[in-house]
């Protein structure tokens, strides 16, 4: 593309408020089918613009291969033809453009996934469940005419793709991850095509109030110069997280009432409801909260896990065994008598939300 510039005044050398520079701005690619107007002034020594006719024009082997001008007085012009690298040129005006290259670049055709489209994640542990799934593979390409030679798939290098969650429609309980360290939660991320065409994300879930049975992620991608959808958006991946059960219910698993010097076990069960069979199912490893309540200060009594402990504490986490079930005993150690303990459980699904059943309320009352 060759600008030419007419005004009033003289460049080259003298005071400052001679022309001395033609100032072009353009990108330096264009996709195929994309129209821009590019920009130009003139400027004087001070560096401020100076009034001028700007008159815009093409190589002629650019204006029928390439680029097509559509306004020599604005410079709007539009790519015809992909693949190609136009050289601006010198001109014969008062002012004209230093030579400046505009490559233009195929415009995507096709997106389809180069991996699954379904995967299934199993879940890292029971206290820490952070899983990360496989990535979600898109290619997005031009397609090139039939008798060319080569492959007809040609791969766009650093062209976004848009994934978004479906399903669940909110971030929470997972998020969608462009590394295999990130954690913030985006319902939302855009991968970016590598030299072979590649882009992808990740399903990270985290740790959760509820672990969703399937997460549902779209993705998009859009020709860039007119904005309608590449053919094969939108694309649909299924996560299915699978691996542990999930607990929903804490209940005592003996009496919650106890009178004795040391108490017997304050025991409580961690499980997963199985609706079919209308039963429950111990789930081990499951950290449980065993907290006195009452009396509210620490000193006669203290929680203990063996017979034979007598260390001061007035909170202990305990871990499901085999049956699901987690246990602490109430020991009279100094101090006045109270006449009744409270003693709490509690178990958390995830971070945040209570188990149901969550807490459980055992008393023991101490003999003289």
């Amino acid at each position: 593309m060759l600008v030419t510039a007419l005004s009033c005044g003289k460049f080259g050398p003298g005071d400052l408020s001679r022309t001395i520079a033609l100032e072009v701005i353009a990108p330096d690619s264009l996709e195929e089918y994309d129209s821009i107007t590019p920009h130009a002034r003139l400027l004087d020594g001070r560096g401020d613009s100076v009034a001028a006719t700007i008159v815009w024009s093409l190589p002629d082997s650019a204006d029928t291969v390439a680029l097509t001008l559509l306004d020599t007085t604005t410079g709007r012009i539009t790519v015809n033809h992909a693949g190609g690298r136009v050289e601006e040129r010198e001109g014969d005006g008062v002012g004209a453009s230093n030579p400046v290259s505009i490559r233009t670049l195929a415009a995507a055709d096709t997106l389809f996934p180069t991996g699954p489209t379904h995967d299934t994640t199993r879940i890292a542990g029971v206290t820490a469940l952070d899983s990360l799934s496989g990535p979600l593979l898109l290619e997005l390409a031009d397609t090139v005419t039939a008798g060319t030679g080569g492959n007809p798939i040609v791969p766009l290098a650093g062209r976004p793709i848009v994934y978004t969650l479906a399903h669940p429609p909110t971030a929470g309980p997972v998020t969608l991850v462009t590394t295999d360290t990130a954690r913030t939660l985006a319902a939302t991320a855009t991968g970016v095509t590598s030299a072979a065409g590649i882009a992808f994300v990740k399903v990270r879930m985290l740790l959760p109030d509820t672990v969703p049975d399937s997460v549902v992620v779209i993705a998009s991608a859009r020709r860039r110069a007119v904005g309608t959808t590449v053919p094969g958006t939108p694309a649909t991946f299924v996560v299915r997280f699978q691996g542990i059960a999930v607990a929903d219910t804490l209940f005592a698993a003996g009496p919650t009432e106890d009178t004795i010097h040391l108490s017997a076990s304050l025991t409580v069960e961690v499980g997963d409801t199985v609706v079919a069979t209308n039963s429950v199912t111990p789930l081990a490893g499951r950290p449980v909260v065993f907290a006195i309540t009452s009396p509210t200060t620490a000193g006669p009594v203290t929680l203990v896990t063996s017979d034979t402990a007598h260390a001061l504490v007035t909170a202990d986490t305990v871990t499901t065994d085999a049956r699901g079930l987690a246990a602490v005993k109430v020991r009279l150690i100094a101090g006045a008598r109270p006449d009744v303990v409270v003693v709490m459980a509690s178990a958390k699904r995830g971070v945040s939300a209570n188990l149901p059943g969550s807490p459980v309320t055992f008393r023991v009352r101490l003999l003289p």
